[in-house]
C-alpha cells in the first residue's frame, strides 16, 4: 500500500510516518520510507542516527524524466535503475527499511529556484517503486503544495494529522477536500495531542460535521518530547508509550487492508 502522511507543520505528521514505519516493518513488512518534505527530518524519526542523516545523499530531481510511451503520452520514468537509484541514494534504516530523501531547489541554495521538479520526482517515485516493497510510507511536505501539484495522487491512503485548535482542523478540512479531489481511496484522520477529553470531543466533533473518519487518537504523550532530547526515535524510546500504542491501530488497519 501507498500510505502518505499530510498536516500542519507542527501537527506531529512525521513523528507518526516514522513510528508507523517501524511498527510495520516489526510485522516482517518491506518497507520503503520517503521523505518528501524539502525541510527533512524523518531519518531521525525513524531511528537513524543524526551523524548518519547528516551524510544522506538527496535524489535529485533528474531521477525522474518525462518520456513519451507507444501511445505518445508523457510519463514518468526513472533515469537510473532500482538498484542504482537504492545505492546512490538510499539509507538503510532499523529493521531493514529503506529510506530515500527528496532533493533541494536545482543548485541546492537558499533562492535558487522552485521546487516542482522535485516534486514531480516524488510523485513518479511513488508510481515506480510500488513493486519494491509491501507498503510506501511518505511524509509529505507540511501545508498543501503536494495536492496541488498533485505530488501525493498516486497513493492509495492519506492521513491527515490534525491538532485540537482551530487552524489546524481547518487545515486538515482543506486538505481533505483537496484530496477527495484526487480520488485517494483511502482518506482519515489522526487526530494528536489531545490533553483531555474535551480536545478530543473538539477534534470528533469538527470531523464529523465535515464526514472525515477517524483513523485513530493518538495522545500529547511527553514520552516523545523525552525521545527527542535524547536523540532517539519514540519507537526506540518507549515502545509502550501511548503515542506508540494508538499508532499502532493506524498499523493494524493498513495491515488488514
Amino acid at each position: 500500500m501507498r500510505i502518505a502522511t499530510v498536516g500542519k507543520g507542527g501537527a506531529g505528521k512525521t513523528t507518526i510516518a516514522g513510528t508507523l514505519a517501524r511498527i510495520l516493518a516489526k510485522k516482517e513488512n518491506k518497507i520503503l520510507a520517503i521523505d518528501g518534505d524539502p525541510n527533512p527530518n524523518l531519518a531521525l524519526t525513524l531511528g537513524i542516527s543524526r551523524e548518519k542523516a547528516n551524510n544522506i545523499n538527496f535524489i535529485p530531481h533528474t531521477v525522474m524524466k518525462l518520456e513519451e510511451d507507444d501511445y505518445g503520452e508523457k510519463v514518468l520514468k526513472m533515469s537510473l535503475s532500482e538498484n542504482d537509484l537504492f545505492e546512490k541514494y538510499g539509507t538503510k534504516g532499523p529493521d531493514n527499511i529503506d529510506l530515500i530523501v527528496m532533493g533541494h531547489p536545482a543548485d541546492g541554495t537558499a533562492g535558487s529556484g522552485w521546487m516542482c521538479a522535485s516534486h514531480r520526482a516524488v510523485r513518479g517515485l511513488i508510481v515506480e517503486l510500488t513493486g519494491y516493497c509491501k507498503h510506501t510510507i511518505t511524509d509529505m511536505e507540511a501545508g498543501l503544495e503536494h495536492l496541488k501539484r498533485g505530488t501525493a495522487k498516486n497513493v492509495d491512503m492519506m492521513i491527515i494529522v490534525v491538532e485540537p485548535y482551530y487552524r489546524s482542523l481547518e487545515a486538515g478540512m482543506r486538505t481533505f477536500k483537496l484530496a477527495k479531489e484526487l480520488n485517494i481511496k483511502h482518506l482519515y484522520v489522526a487526530s494528536n495531542k489531545f490533553t483531555n477529553e474535551a480536545d478530543e470531543n473538539a477534534i470528533k466533533e469538527f470531523c464529523d460535521k465535515y464526514t472525515m473518519p477517524i483513523i485513530s487518537n493518538v495522545p500529547y504523550d511527553s514520552n516523545l518530547i523525552e525521545a527527542e532530547r535524547n536523540e532517539k526515535a519514540p519507537y526506540d524510546y518507549n515502545i509502550e508509550a501511548p503515542s506508540i500504542k494508538a499508532i499502532n491501530k493506524i498499523a493494524d488497519w493498513i495491515s488488514t487492508h
